[in-house]
């Protein structure tokens, strides 16, 4: 689900809890955050939340921190990489390095098979 530019982070933490069904006091246990402080980042007025409540909402949804910070305008939006991309990056890169090895050889043989059809 993609986000427009102008919802604002607290629009795009909102979609996101409804996303997972979740309540303020549900996302507050999952990230280790207050509730007073979801409530905070939801508001309209509120700053932006800092970079270490960034990241505990970041694994709170198990999503990729790079695109917590894009919504939360720290990195700009990301150009070539769609959010199906992203969440495999974000997979991936908890693995070990031989398990990665071996999806590298999969995704390479599945592309020369596709080559050859």
């Amino acid at each position: 689900m993609s986000m427009l530019m102008d919802v604002g982070f607290s629009g795009w933490l909102i979609a996101k809890m409804k996303e997972k069904d979740w309540s303020q006091s549900e996302l507050a246990r999952e990230s280790g955050l207050t509730r007073q402080a979801i409530s905070y980042y939801l508001s309209d007025k509120s700053k932006q939340p800092d970079e270490f409540a960034l990241q505990k909402i970041a694994k709170a949804f198990d999503i990729p921190i790079e695109k917590v910070y894009r919504e939360a305008g720290l990195l700009p939006p990301a150009i070539h990489i769609d959010e199906e991309m992203e969440q495999i990056l974000h997979e991936i890169e908890k693995l070990p390095k031989a398990d990665r090895e071996e999806i590298l050889a999969f995704i390479r043989m599945k592309n020369n098979l596709r080559k050859k059809k």
